[in-house]
């Protein structure tokens, strides 16, 4: 099943939010341009009208006085510069059907033909292009003042408006952007700063998450249930712990008991028998269990912070037990090159025990057994050792630090936790561990790299 690819609150929100405020912007652009359209229309027919009026006042007095001749143009209006005016509005005197004076850029033919009514508005189309006219009729004379303005010079006008608008509203949406991305982050803030309260929390931390100041309402109840979460966890983590140590405390009592029986029992008879020495191997094995659960149990989350002392590795290499190897005609080499290192005493000790043990018990008959301590280029330590036995093969590698693991077929006993004691005490010291091959490419290498103190 492939879950849903990851998406961004933040940049969700901010698209959101500047889409739906750019809408409304357009939309209120549209609006404000349609009344603008609306509005100036009114004030240009309302021009119209005038200027129709006072026309056929002139055309009027100007045909009473015979003044008045067919095909007379006329010029545009100027200002008092001399340049023409930016609003072109172009008359006609029309009687009959017929242009008696008009302006210079105004149709040679009437705008409107066969009007009856005393005046009113209407667009019209002439020599290809459209008019909003107005015509005024005199009922007396029948002389029409027809007035009109060319449709192009009031959109010229809207897209002037449009150009001196363009920048600022420009500079505005690019305000609106930056004032919602301003805001989006400060809001979500509270969200990041929860998210690294938890992340920067160990594994070994389980205390409640503390909520950041002020804490969002909807925030709260996500933080209440994860700290609801953790405190579950860390009371059957408790109940673990506390299962296991009580478990193999009172089994070290009885077990004990049981091994001081059999060696009993073997005195008296004055000879060991098969079964008692397996009875008395199998005590044995089960009180190495006992303590291994015990130390697993010191070593879990919840008993506070690691001491750490400067430890002599050439004098704790010097102090390891090597009867096990002698007894099996091992060799085991300690070298320290590197001088001291800031751990624990007593767990790097019981690290160093386990890691000895579990080679010289799955190593060969008359083997070698490296151990050694190298600085790092970074100032820490590494600790390794290392034997020449069967090895384990690479497949198996990522599973010998799992509690009870064991690999089959080695025909020795044990209880699969030495290294998993190794790998608590390396993640409780925020070292590393790895298993390579051994000594010339044979048997297994445990590698520890410690960080700089």
């Amino acid at each position: 099943m492939t879950l849903p690819a990851a998406y961004s609150l933040r940049r969700r929100l901010l698209v959101s939010v500047l889409g739906a405020s750019v809408a409304v912007w357009l939309a209120s652009l549209g609006i404000v341009v349609g009344v603008a359209w609306h509005e100036s229309s009114e004030m240009f027919d309302k021009a119209l009208k005038e200027s129709a009026r006072l026309a056929l006042v002139l055309g009027t007095e100007l045909s009473g006085r015979g003044l008045l001749q067919p095909g007379a143009p006329t010029q545009r209006a100027r200002d008092d510069d001399g340049d023409p005016l930016q609003l072109k509005i172009h008359y006609q005197l029309v009687a009959g059907d017929q242009v008696l004076r008009r302006a210079e850029e105004a149709p040679a033919q009437p705008f409107v033909r066969g009007f009856r009514k005393d005046g009113g508005h209407a667009t019209v189309r002439v020599d290809g292009a459209t008019w909003r006219v107005y015509v005024r009729r005199d009922p007396a004379t029948g002389l029409q003042a027809q007035v009109g303005q060319p449709l192009d010079e009031r959109l010229k006008l809207l897209e002037e408006m449009a150009e001196k608008l363009a920048w600022p509203a420009l500079a505005l949406a690019l305000a609106l952007a930056a004032f919602c991305w301003i805001t989006i982050r400060r809001l979500l803030a509270p969200l990041e700063r929860t998210a690294a309260a938890i992340a920067a929390k160990s594994p070994q931390d389980l205390s409640p998450v503390a909520g950041t100041a002020p804490q969002p309402r909807e925030l709260q109840p996500i933080v209440d249930a994860l700290n609801a979460l953790l405190a579950r966890l860390s009371d059957a983590l408790a109940a673990e712990r506390r299962f296991t140590a009580d478990a193999a405390h009172e089994l070290r009592t009885p077990l004990a008991a049981l091994r001081m029986r059999v060696q009993l029992i073997e005195r008296r008879q004055g000879a060991s028998a098969p079964d008692l020495q397996a009875l008395r191997a199998d005590a044995d094995r089960c009180t190495a269990l006992v303590e291994s659960l015990l130390a697993l149990a010191r070593l879990d989350p919840g008993h506070g912070a690691l001491q750490r002392e400067t430890v002599d590795l050439a004098r704790l290499f010097d102090g390891l037990d090597r009867s096990a190897a002698q007894a099996r005609g091992m060799a085991v080499q300690a070298v320290a090159r590197a001088a001291t290192l800031q751990a624990q005493p007593a767990l790097l000790a019981s690290a160093l025990r386990n890691l000895l043990d579990n080679a010289v018990r799955y190593g060969r008959h008359g083997g070698q057994v490296a151990i050694g301590a190298e600085p790092l280029p970074g100032g820490g330590v590494r600790i390794a050792v290392r034997d020449d036995g069967p090895g384990v093969p690479p497949a198996q590698h990522p599973r010998l630090g799992e509690r009870f693991f064991r690999v089959l077929g080695t025909g020795e006993s044990g209880n699969g936790l030495g290294l998993s004691i190794v790998a608590r005490i390396a993640a409780l010291h925020g070292a590393t561990l790895r298993f390579e091959d051994g000594l010339g490419g044979r048997g297994l290498a445990v590698v520890l790299d410690f960080p700089p103190a």
